[in-house]
């Protein structure tokens, strides 16, 4: 699935690649979703099936919003973007 988001997001506009070669947006999106999916033990999947759940906990003002804010809110963007594909 998450191939599947990195070329929607490659088709939306995001870069894969910067211009020194260095991965962008579209890969580090996907790796932002590894890790939620990691530090919340679950699937990709399940993390698309309750999509606006983890947003809100993830947002400015949610449970887990210090992790959501990380890297200028790379996270939360992430899982922006990942609503908008699924």
């Amino acid at each position: 699935m998450l191939e599947k988001f990195k070329a929607y997001l490659i088709q939306k506009g995001f870069r894969e690649f910067s211009s020194n070669g260095s991965p962008s947006t579209a890969i580090d999106y996907c790796w932002r979703l590894e890790k939620i999916c990691l530090h919340e033990n679950i699937t990709v999947e399940k993390l698309a099936t309750d999509i606006s759940k983890y947003l809100q906990e993830y947002s400015i003002s949610g449970n887990k919003s210090d992790i959501g804010r990380r890297s200028h809110f790379s996270y939360y963007y992430a899982l922006r973007q990942f609503r908008k594909f699924v």
